[in-house]
């Protein structure tokens, strides 16, 4: 990671530790809602929407945008696009979607099953995965960590197998989360900035790319 990206890491996780409204589903930086790549089993109620916008800083290619909408449709049922745009490449549009065919309980996970790139512009990708909350909390010097949750998923294509992930809450703002996307290990963090904004970071692929961005998250 060269230094200037170094600093934009320091300069984003300051900023979110300095900010301190609920956390709803949010995109993540390949779209649809997740936490950093792999998505969740959480999905846009109806009449939910988002907007976003993200930029990755990579250490290998060109560095490229991320626009990206999703839709409710229905209760569990979201739909979206994502449009990958790199700085000395055409761009492609990802059509995505998703379905949450089981609501979480206290005993059993959320079930989810989606689709990414369903036009096969690069891979189309299927995938289900399952969310669970555990129900400890944890008092930090930061403040208290409450709302963990494991999310575990099987797909193909760019998930490429198994994936997995940990979110968790600290305060009531800042949603900490680390995964596994099936190759790398990534990291990130998702601040809720009033009550419709989210500023995203993540650290990618080993920590060798960094990504920020902002979404709009807001119901009809």
């Amino acid at each position: 990671m060269n230094v200037g990206a170094r600093l934009m890491v320091i300069l984003a996780t300051a900023f979110l530790a300095a900010l301190a409204t609920p956390l709803i589903a949010a995109p993540s930086f390949l779209g649809y809602t997740g936490l950093v790549q792999v998505p969740t089993a959480d999905a846009l109620g109806e009449d939910d929407y988002n907007l976003v916008i993200f930029t990755l800083n990579l250490e290998e290619g060109a560095d490229s945008n991320i626009y990206a909408a999703n839709l409710g449709l229905a209760e569990g049922l979201e739909v979206g696009f994502a449009r990958h745009s790199p700085e000395d490449a055409t761009g492609e549009t990802f059509l995505n979607a998703k379905y949450t065919f089981s609501r979480e309980t206290e005993a059993n996970p959320a079930m989810a099953v989606g689709v990414m790139d369903l036009t096969d512009e690069v891979d189309t990708t299927v995938y289900v995965v399952l969310s669970k909350a555990l129900e400890r909390r944890y008092d930090t010097r930061y403040g208290e960590i409450g709302a963990p949750r494991l999310h575990f998923g099987v797909g193909g294509g760019q998930l490429d197998g198994v994936f997995g992930g940990l979110s968790a809450v600290l305060g009531d703002r800042l949603l900490l989360m680390a995964e596994y996307d099936g190759s790398d290990v990534n990291f990130g963090a998702r601040l809720a900035i009033g009550n419709n904004v989210r500023a995203h970071v993540g650290a990618l692929d080993g920590l060798d790319d960094i990504g920020l961005g902002v979404s709009f998250n807001k119901t009809f």
